[in-house]
């Protein structure tokens, strides 16, 4: 299976959880004061829209911090204006077609569409559940 964020070899499961933050800078160090280690660096995304950052706490829990890019129409935008923090939770997927399928069999609604992330060049798609959880479901395929 393929590493994503350093030596961690990684399979179906869960990935990572998104936290938004307004300054990729601040959040970084933020983290970096709790422990935390960067093992993705600030990745700009265009076509999303934002700044993504990959940090590993002492823990082992992966964090995926996501600030907007400037000048730029992201749609973290609305998180932010409500506070930013804890946004999504991230699953690590075989087939993507196959689990979106499957999210929006149980009602949950198609938020972005599979569409290739730079950070971690693979295929993404979000989708909010009924009850309002925002999940990003990764590809494990490049």
């Amino acid at each position: 299976m393929p590493a994503i964020g350093g030596d961690q070899e990684l399979g179906p499961g869960l990935h990572h959880v998104g936290y938004v933050v307004p300054r990729m800078a601040a959040g970084i160090r933020r983290f970096e004061e709790a422990g935390g280690e960067v093992v993705i660096g600030p990745t700009d995304d265009p076509g999303l829209g934002v700044s993504c950052v990959l940090i590993r706490l002492p823990e082992g829990v992966d964090i995926e911090l996501v600030a907007p890019l400037p000048d730029s129409e992201s749609p973290i935008t609305a998180r932010l204006q409500r506070g930013g923090g804890l946004d999504h939770l991230c699953f690590w997927v075989d087939d993507l077609d196959a689990s979106l399928a499957r999210e929006l069999e149980n009602d949950a609604m198609l938020l972005v569409p599979p569409t290739h992330a730079l950070t971690f060049d693979t295929t993404i798609a979000f989708v909010q559940r009924r009850g309002g959880l925002v999940v990003e479901l990764m590809s494990t395929k490049r």
